[in-house]
């Protein structure tokens, strides 16, 4: 079987082709696992980027609906401190007197 240095050589040349086909196999078959794990972790912050855009897009549209009603809240609120201040300002006439 192994009559010559040249059967050696092509021995240990098929043997380095498997072992390096072995190893490249193996190198491909994580970086696909890899590939797999970084989808999956993109896909699930996609979602939560989802979540967060339907949350404050909710909070948007409230505090724009809550904005329409402030300008009137804030002028009643001002007339009664008004009313009220004129009513303090009109006992602190009459103690004077």
């Amino acid at each position: 079987m192994l009559e010559t240095t040249k059967d050696i050589f092509w021995l240990v040349l098929s043997i380095v082709i498997l072992l390096s086909g072995l190893g490249i196999s193996w190198a491909i078959f994580y970086m696909v696992l890899m590939i797999r794990d970084f989808k999956k972790i993109t896909k699930s912050i996609r979602k939560k980027m989802e979540i967060i855009d339907s949350i404050l897009e909710i909070i948007k549209k409230k505090t724009e609906s809550s904005a329409a009603y402030l300008p009137p809240l804030i002028e009643g609120v001002t007339r009664i401190a008004e009313h009220f201040s004129e009513k303090k300002k009109a006992k602190r006439g009459k103690k004077k007197k």
